[in-house]
């Protein structure tokens, strides 16, 4: 599910151009996911759209927004 949600925080574009070409060099599947392949193109790219994977409203984007700071805030500190 962790995956699924990064997608969308990046936007299941990137995502794609992304599998599209490193998959290749990882596994044997070579493919990106026909689903994803699916979602960019009926434009659904998780948060520049508020659909993808998951469906986003303003208040769920807000809420993963600050979990996603917050936790980048505290990995910057113990770093320090």
């Amino acid at each position: 599910m962790l995956r699924l949600r990064t997608a969308d925080l990046a936007g299941t574009d990137l995502t794609l151009s992304i599998h599209s070409y490193v998959l290749k060099y990882l596994e044997d599947s070579h493919e990106p996911s026909p689903l994803l392949k699916e979602l960019v193109a009926k434009n659904e790219l998780g948060f520049k759209t508020q659909k993808g994977f998951y469906e986003w409203t303003p208040e769920t984007m807000k809420a993963t927004r600050d979990r996603l700071l917050d936790y980048l805030s505290r990995i910057a500190a113990q770093a320090k």
